[in-house]
C-alpha cells in the first residue's frame, strides 16, 4: 500500500511541476450520496450501515487529452447504527461515596445507538477519459480522510444495575439513589475520537459536454477504508461517578465493543466542471 501511495504522490507532484505546460485544466464542484458508513463488528449486538454524502471542489490537470490527475477537497458525511437487545457487562473495581470498593454489574436492554461523522477528504486520483469533450471516464487513487467531527447518541434504553462488594460479600440491587435498580428511558450522547482514514477510491461514468468549456460528469463511486479508524479509548461501557451515582452514562459501542472500524461508501455522483485550455504553440519567427 505504501508503494502505491508513493507512486500516486509522485504523479501528482509531476503534474504540479508541469502545470502551465499542460493542454487543459478543469475546475469543478461536485455532490453525491448513497451508502456512506462505518464497517465494524460488535462483540455483542448487531451493526448496520447508514447513508451520507460527499460534497466538494476539485481540480484536474490533464497531461494529454485522455489522462489527467485530480485533487481537491470535500466533506464526507458518514453514519451507522448499532443495536443491542440484551447484554450483561461488568465495570470492575469502582468506589462508592464512602470509599467502599465494588464491581458494577449492568444488564442493557433495547439499546439502539446511531453514529455520525464528518471527514475532510483530500483525493489524489488518476483520471482516464475516452474523449476530451464527451465520453466514458474512469478514475482511481486514494483519499486521505481527516476527521472533523464524530458523535453518537442512544435513546430509550433500559439499564439494570447492581453492585457486588467483594470485601463484604454482599450485593446491592435496589438503592436507586446509589445507582442500583432498573432505569428506563435512558438517553446518552457524546463525541467520537476517530482516526485519520486512508481510502481506496474508484469512480466511473460518463462525461457530457453541455456548453462551451463546460462539462457534466455523472457516475458511480466506491471508497473503501484501508486502515482502522476505531477510537483508541478502551473505555468501559458504563460511566459511573461516586458523586452522582444515579446519573451514570454510557459510552459509545465503538469505544467499547468494536475492535476495528473501516470507512466505506457506495453512491452516485454529479460533477460540474469548467475547462481552461493552455496553448502550447510558440510564436513563429518573422521572415526577412
Amino acid at each position: 500500500m505504501k508503494a502505491f501511495i508513493l507512486i500516486i504522490i509522485q504523479l501528482f507532484s509531476y503534474s504540479i511541476i508541469q502545470l502551465f505546460a499542460q493542454p487543459a485544466h478543469e475546475f469543478s464542484i461536485y455532490g453525491g450520496g448513497g451508502l456512506s458508513t462505518f464497517r465494524y463488528q460488535l462483540s455483542s449486538g448487531d451493526a448496520s450501515g447508514g447513508y451520507g454524502g460527499d460534497f466538494g471542489v476539485g481540480y484536474t490537470c490533464f497531461v494529454n487529452d485522455q489522462w489527467g490527475i485530480q485533487t481537491g477537497a470535500g466533506l464526507g458525511l458518514y453514519s451507522a447504527k448499532a443495536k443491542i437487545d440484551d447484554l450483561k457487562t461488568v465495570t470492575p473495581n469502582l468506589a462508592d461515596s464512602e470509599g467502599n470498593r465494588f464491581d458494577l454489574h449492568t444488564t442493557i436492554a433495547g439499546y439502539n445507538e446511531t453514529q455520525k461523522a464528518m471527514f475532510l477528504n483530500i483525493p489524489v486520483m488518476v483520471q482516464f477519459q475516452t474523449q476530451q469533450q464527451q465520453g466514458f471516464y474512469v478514475m482511481g487513487g486514494i483519499k486521505v480522510g481527516i476527521p472533523l467531527s464524530g458523535k453518537y447518541a442512544s435513546k430509550n434504553a433500559t439499564f439494570t444495575n447492581s453492585g457486588f462488594y467483594p470485601d463484604l460479600k454482599n450485593w446491592a440491587t435496589t438503592q436507586e439513589f446509589a445507582g442500583y435498580g432498573t432505569f428506563k428511558g435512558q438517553n446518552n450522547d457524546g463525541n467520537l475520537d476517530l482516526g485519520v482514514s486512508f481510502l481506496l477510491a474508484l469512480e466511473a461514468g460518463m462525461k457530457w459536454r453541455i456548453g462551451n468549456n463546460l462539462s457534466l460528469y455523472t457516475g458511480a463511486y466506491f471508497d473503501y477504508g484501508l486502515n482502522n479508524v476505531a477510537p483508541r479509548n478502551n473505555l468501559p461501557f458504563i460511566n459511573y461517578t461516586a458523586d452522582h451515582p444515579s446519573d451514570f452514562t454510557a459510552n459509545s459501542v465503538l469505544s467499547t465493543f468494536a475492535d476495528k472500524i473501516n470507512m466505506m461508501t457506495v453512491g452516485v455522483k454529479v460533477r460540474l466542471e469548467t475547462c481552461r485550455k493552455t496553448s502550447n504553440a510558440r510564436p513563429s519567427k518573422a521572415r526577412r
